[in-house]
């Protein structure tokens, strides 16, 4: 009986514990997205080309995180068709653990390895995020309604990945604006003195 009352407290409070860390780092997503709309915004909507104004996707890209990137495979000789995804607000993205947290430019000491089991946990945690229309009063937004599912030229963010102790963080930033200057960055951001700033930033894809 003292057994199954034991596992039943530790079960209680491992799922209060998750709670809690679901509930800090939907804190401090908005803080990271507030804190990069506010410094960087301007530049951030611009389309160079054009000058004008890209909206901002208020629904947050999920990045799922791929830690078997490196993993040895057996030779397949035979040719396999890959479909591209259907361009929505809500598609996932996928990265490899190795460039989270061994990222050359960073000296492979931004994320620590004792992070990796944590990171990897992140892809189960919440799959959806919706900034608040309240830090965006500045900008055009664009969102997923059932009439629509994209638009050809918008900006948006990824749900950050966060290090266990919740003061480092990845995410990506993506920027449609034509085939020829849409692209996508890494940003890495570091949480001191109550104040997330940028680390550094990488080129993640571009057309």
């Amino acid at each position: 009986m003292k057994n199954i009352l034991l596992l039943f407290l530790l079960t209680l409070l491992s799922c209060n514990t998750k709670k809690n860390e679901d509930l800090i780092r939907k804190k401090e997503t908005l803080n990271i997205i507030q804190t990069l709309i506010k410094q960087n915004g301007l530049d951030m909507v611009r389309d160079f080309p054009t000058q004008k104004e890209l909206p901002i996707c208020l629904n947050l890209k999920k990045v799922i995180v791929n830690n078997k990137c490196f993993e040895e495979t057996k030779a397949n000789d035979k040719i396999i068709v890959v479909k591209l995804p259907e361009k929505s607000f809500t598609n996932q993205g996928e990265v490899c653990i190795e460039k989270i947290y061994k990222s050359k430019p960073i000296d492979n000491s931004f994320f620590l390895k004792k992070d990796s089991h944590n990171i990897v946990n992140q892809n189960e945690t919440f799959k959806t995020f919706i900034i608040p229309k309240s830090i965006t009063q500045k900008f055009k937004t664009v969102e997923l309604t059932k009439k629509s599912k994209t638009t050809e030229k918008y900006i948006q963010f990824s749900i950050p990945i966060f290090s266990k102790d919740n003061k480092k963080a990845y995410l990506e930033f993506d920027k449609y604006t034509d085939n020829e200057n849409s692209y996508g960055n890494s940003i890495y951001l570091e949480k001191t003195n109550g104040k997330w700033k940028i680390k550094y930033i990488e080129r993640h894809w571009a057309i």
